[in-house]
């Protein structure tokens, strides 16, 4: 019987086994799965850990808004518009008192200016019972009006308050633009509406005196004579002495110094300025007797006997 074979350590027994049991030692451990009823568990605590957080956020919330209610409730406003209207009231009505009861408001000074030609007296003595009343009572429209009603010199008045107890009377004064001879001697200052606005002894530097009788005259003539004078060129006004018409359009010019002019009527005052200054230029013509520039494109000149 022929002897067995020798056995290499390949084969020897439990050699493989040896060698399989130090792989698996070597290897690391499979990862474990949990239980499904494990996992579901953890799932349910995570969950109920995310729930408790929104509750407590929540919780917070409400009391942040509980807080927020608790505050002040701010005014309506119909309250608040009644409370701003019962402050005005008040304010008002201690201004109202400080204007009219104070004794510190009331009138104690009458100060007049303008008053050139007029009487200051007249003035204070027609504001003069002002004296004593509240300023701010003093109606100075119908103050105005009065005054100007009772001075005929003067054409519009101003009355104002200079706070805190003066009243200023500012007058400003008719122009006499003429000065009309009187019957009773003198003359008489015209405006140029032909109101008398006081008596003179004689015409003032300046003011031409209007040489018209009004008996004999047309109807106007007087007032043809003042719309000359106060259409003329106040280069010719300034050389005329007096002034004469016996109808509205036979207004005559005499000068201070030169000639009779015929002027006719009022109508076109600064053609005929020109042409009068331009004529009294020329030496002859300044001697003349008459110069007639009624009809300024046509003027004559009618020279000394």
């Amino acid at each position: 019987m022929p002897a067995p074979a020798a056995r290499t350590p390949q084969q020897r027994p439990g050699g493989s086994a040896q060698r399989r049991r130090a792989v698996r030692a070597a290897a690391p451990p499979p990862a474990v799965r949990p239980a499904r009823g494990a996992a579901r568990s953890d799932a349910r605590a995570r969950a109920g850990a995310r729930a408790g957080g929104s509750r407590s956020g929540g919780a917070r919330v409400a009391d942040l808004s509980a807080r927020l209610g608790r505050r002040r409730p701010l005014p309506r406003p119909g309250r608040r518009a009644a409370l701003v209207a019962a402050v005005l009231a008040v304010v008002l009505a201690a201004l109202a008192w400080l204007a009219l009861g104070s004794p510190w408001l009331r009138v104690q000074q009458v100060r007049v200016s303008g008053a050139e030609r007029t009487d200051p007296e007249r003035v204070l003595a027609l504001v003069g019972a002002q004296r004593g009343e509240p300023l701010a009572a003093v109606d100075t429209r119908e103050l105005s009006q009065r005054v100007g009603q009772a001075l005929p010199l003067v054409e519009s008045v101003d009355v104002l308050r200079s706070w805190p107890s003066t009243l200023v009377v500012r007058l400003d004064e008719r122009d006499a633009v003429a000065a009309v001879p009187s019957t009773s001697g003198g003359v008489d200052l015209v405006d140029a509406d032909a109101r008398v606005l006081q008596h003179a002894e004689s015409a003032p530097a300046g003011v031409p005196l209007l040489s018209v009788d009004v008996d004999s005259a047309r109807p106007g003539a007087l007032r043809a004579a003042l719309a000359v004078n106060g259409s003329l060129p106040a280069e010719v006004r300034s050389r005329v002495a007096s002034i004469t018409a016996e109808s509205p359009d036979s207004v005559r010019l005499q000068l201070l110094e030169g000639p009779e002019v015929v002027w006719g009527d009022a109508g076109r005052p600064e053609r005929k300025g020109q042409v009068l200054l331009r004529l009294l230029q020329e030496e002859e013509v300044a001697r003349a007797a008459l110069v007639d520039v009624s009809a300024p494109d046509a003027p004559a000149v009618r020279s000394a006997p």
